[in-house]
């Protein structure tokens, strides 16, 4: 999703939405670990490196949201030799971004840090394996070792 200004209410709803997420993880994440057990360590850490994931996520949002009025500052701040040649700029909301766009065709990132999207990725991969860990735990625990054999 892009457009040419970040929008206060798309970027407020998202930094709510955020919020509620990260404090329902880690609730569910600690609440979780104090069960024992592989499942549930697995199910515990993706729920905390999700939280983690949504606080980045977050983060970029409110320094889209902090910038908003301030986009041309932004730019300038970020890159002052090439501020004089920016075009217009370009927003995204999945991952959180403001680029400055210059007539080259090139353009250079401002206000959100560029560490946000590769911790978020990571956070989203290591949340994902241990969901299947705790997958393939819960099938490992619930099917028999060895099953009985009929005789008919």
């Amino acid at each position: 999703m892009t457009s040419s200004y970040p929008a206060a209410l798309p970027l407020l709803l998202g930094i709510v939405i955020a919020g509620v997420t990260v404090v329902g993880l880690i609730g569910y994440g600690f609440q979780t670990i104090g069960r024992g057990g592989r499942k549930a360590v697995a199910l515990a850490g993706a729920a905390l490196t999700g939280a983690l994931a949504a606080i980045c996520y977050a983060w970029g949002l409110g320094s889209l949201f902090l910038d908003e009025s301030g986009t041309t500052q932004a730019c300038q701040d970020a890159n002052p030799s090439l501020y004089g040649q920016v075009s217009g700029y370009e927003v995204s909301y999945l991952p959180p971004a403001l680029n400055c766009r210059i007539p080259s065709g090139g353009s250079y990132t401002a206000a959100v840090p560029d560490f946000l999207a590769p911790v978020m990725t990571g956070c989203a991969v290591i949340a994902v394996t241990f969901v299947l860990i705790a997958l393939t735990e819960n099938r490992r625990t619930t099917r028999p070792e060895h099953p009985e054999k009929r005789n008919t």
